[in-house]
């Protein structure tokens, strides 16, 4: 009994170091997505575009390795959680690597210079979700729906972000198409970095489960029992 629980081990191991790679992938993606769109190095932003094959690869083998797991091991308990919340967890990151790529899709090679400062928020906003998913690894390693929760407390931060920035390109009036073309590019991006980090608090929920066997709605700091 131990030698097969020893086992296990050893292949959700393996399941845990393929996630945790994912994240680090869009870690530095997002990381990657901000710097070129707001340095405007087109260069990087295709790399970071390219790269987006990366985690849509990373995460078809950790879904491949779940069923195997599931098919063969015949997992309980927290094993189970743990598998479960792994296949919803990728889905979440495969969606951020979206986010991160679709930014670089927006980086120029110069901006017009009323822009400037909402380039420069929507790139505070990434280096946000950055953080938190950095954080969110953590907890994930550790196992820690404290930590998870602490991680989905940021997301008011990032929606705050969001409702400020549309204000103020709202209070924009353009007066070409290529300045309403670009308008519109910047909105999309408020919703892209909103949405990076809902997607964060998906995954705190999943961690939430992994360690408490339950799913609490998150955004902000809440207790579970």
């Amino acid at each position: 009994m131990d030698q097969t629980i020893s086992k296990l081990d050893e292949k959700m191991q393996f399941f845990q170091e393929m996630l945790i790679q994912m994240v680090n992938r869009v870690e530095e993606a997002i990381y990657q997505a901000q710097y070129s769109f707001r340095n405007h190095d087109v260069e990087l932003a295709k790399k970071v575009i390219a790269n987006d094959w990366f985690i849509d690869q990373l995460q078809e083998m950790v879904e491949n390795d779940a069923v195997r797991l599931l098919v063969s091991e015949t997992p309980y308990g927290h094993y189970m959680r743990h598998i479960i919340a792994g296949i919803k967890i990728v889905s979440s990151l495969e969606r951020m690597g979206d986010h991160a790529a679709h930014m670089a899709k927006m980086a120029s090679s110069e901006e017009e210079a009323m822009f400037i400062p909402f380039v420069e928020r929507i790139s505070e906003m990434a280096l946000l979700g950055a953080t938190m998913t950095r954080k969110v690894v953590e907890a994930f390693i550790d196992v820690k729906a404290e930590k998870a929760i602490e991680v989905a407390a940021l997301d008011d931060k990032m929606d705050a972000e969001r409702d400020a920035l549309n204000a103020d390109l709202f209070a924009l009036r353009p007066e070409t198409e290529r300045e309403m073309e670009r308008v519109l590019n910047l909105f999309y991006l408020t919703k892209e970095m909103e949405r990076y980090g809902d997607h964060v608090t998906t995954i705190c929920r999943w961690i939430v489960y992994m360690d408490k066997g339950q799913r609490p709605k998150l955004n902000g700091p809440k207790k579970t029992e």
